[in-house]
């Protein structure tokens, strides 16, 4: 069956939902399907929803016993065909074209089933609809990259804060511990210079205290070899006067003379060789100091001062500590080489760079949550614009105003300005506010799509009411489509079509 180029559109559907077989005109204007329960109407509006949304999942078109099945709607002249296919694992795939004026979107707007958002929400006696114009409006894009670039931040923040940063965060504490150690290195090398200095004028005071003992056994040796010398003198002199008394007479006065003259330079000698023994003993006394001092001396010299090796062992220790500390110091600055990320790495200069992401991404964050209030505030402010526009044009009584506040809550005025919880509406006025909420997303967001789909809502509707509000969407849209039970006499699905 062809379709009537003036307006149009063909629809068969081979094992979608219950339906094995079907095709279906619509036409311009209202299109009311007529149908008994459990006889595919809302198959029909799914497999049709199918060729310009993808917010149904294939599996919930495709019949359950079925392995594949077909969509394909002929439409302004061309042929769009969809496919569905169940794979062995039991997941159902789909390809094929989609209409032209395909949009995701249309199945929040222009879908009413009782699955589609605003209806199973308002219905529900849900009031809140931030969601609901995100995604309408787009504004959800602008919510998931800052979502994602806020997730990006808060793990470029855990990871700063990780173990693998610790030790660069303890690198300030590091490096003070190492500036105490080389000062306490410093104090102990000081000390030890210090011991050593004093040790040192301790050396050559005990020395020049040997060279000046040493100074003092010479001028004795000096002194023992003058008495020496004057008592070989004597004994010279004692024998030349025992010549000259051998040649004088023993009654002369020189004689008596001479005999006076060697026994004075006897008791001269006895005096000195006293002198002598004397000044033996004294030299023989300082030489033995002597010697005692030099060997003192030279033991004192190579000896250590008192305590230094202690301030040796400590200076020793200390060295080790620093290059312990420097070696710990290292591993907080650069990342090991066989480290998972950042191999060896400068920390200091990984963390500059995990800072400037994080500094351009709350940037992009702070951009788009301002695109993002911007654009909900504008979808808010148009919606709310079309939702009393399409209150005040059906002029429904008593419903005041209808609208959503700056938090996307939404609130149903009565007449007298008496607000009324959503919940407490009845059943067919929470319809009506549905589909009205439904068409003021249309108008705004989605203005040129041609379709408007209404599956089998009109069971707790008010028939009057219904009729004013279809006829109010059938001026506004091309293609409006409605699902209605029908007597189970009447056999399949049949369209009725008004103008």
């Amino acid at each position: 069956m062809q379709p009537d180029t003036q307006g149009r559109a063909l629809l068969e559907l081979e094992n979608i939902g219950c339906l094995k077989h079907a095709e279906v005109i619509f036409k311009r204007g209202l299109n009311i399907v007529k149908a008994p329960n459990a006889s595919g109407k809302t198959s029909l509006v799914r497999g049709l929803t199918s060729m310009f949304s993808d917010m149904i999942p294939p599996a919930h078109v495709l019949a359950l016993d079925n392995v594949n099945g077909r969509v394909r709607l002929q439409y302004g002249g061309h042929t769009y065909e969809k496919y569905f296919r169940r794979t062995p694992f039991g997941s159902v795939t789909v390809t094929g074209s989609m209409l032209p004026f395909a949009d995701h979107r249309a199945f929040d707007a222009c879908v009413a089933l009782s699955e589609t958002g605003v209806v199973h929400k308002v219905t529900g006696g849900g009031a809140a609809f931030r969601d609901y114009l995100e995604a309408l409006s787009y504004g959800k894009r602008y919510n998931v990259i800052v979502s994602v670039a806020q997730e990006l931040v808060n793990e470029l923040n855990r990871e700063l804060a990780g173990p693998i940063f610790a030790k660069f965060e303890a690198l300030p504490l590091l490096l003070t511990e190492l500036t105490s150690l080389h000062m306490e290195r410093d104090r102990v090398r000081e000390k030890i210079e210090e011991s050593q200095t004093v040790r040192e004028v301790e050396v050559q005071d005990f020395f020049k205290k040997v060279e000046d003992k040493a100074s003092q056994l010479s001028r004795e040796e000096m002194t023992l070899s003058g008495l020496e010398k004057d008592l070989a003198r004597e004994r010279e002199r004692e024998q030349q006067l025992l010549s000259f008394l051998e040649l004088a007479d023993d009654s002369a006065k020189v004689a008596v003379h001479i005999r006076e003259g060697i026994a004075e330079s006897k008791e001269r000698q006895s005096s000195i060789r006293k002198e002598i023994l004397k000044q033996k003993a004294l030299s023989k006394g300082l030489k033995s100091e002597v010697q005692t001092l030099r060997r003192q001396a030279e033991k004192r010299r190579i000896e250590k001062a008192s305590g230094r090796e202690e301030l040796e062992k400590d200076l020793d220790s200390l060295s080790k500590a620093v290059i312990l500390k420097e070696e710990e110091i290292q591993r907080a600055e650069r990342f090991p080489s066989d480290a998972t990320k950042y191999p060896d790495r400068l920390v200091i200069e990984v963390r500059r760079e995990l800072m400037r992401k994080i500094e351009y991404l709350n940037q992009v964050i702070e951009y788009f949550q301002e695109k993002y209030m911007r654009r909900m505030t504008s979808a808010r402010l148009r919606f709310n614009r079309n939702v009393t526009k399409a209150f005040e044009q059906l002029r429904l009584k008593g419903f005041e105003k209808v609208f959503l506040d700056q938090e996307f809550a939404l609130h149903i005025v009565r007449e007298n300005s008496i607000e009324q919880p959503v919940e407490t509406l009845s059943a067919s006025e929470k319809l009506t506010v549905s589909l009205i909420l439904m068409l003021a997303a249309k108008d705004a967001f989605l203005p040129d799509f041609p379709l408007f789909i209404v599956d089998e809502l009109t069971l707790s509707y008010d028939p009057e009411r219904f009729r004013q509000i279809v006829s109010y969407i059938t001026k506004r849209v091309p293609y409006v489509i409605v699902t209605s039970l029908a007597s189970s006499g009447t056999g399949g699905i049949q369209v009725m079509y008004e103008a």
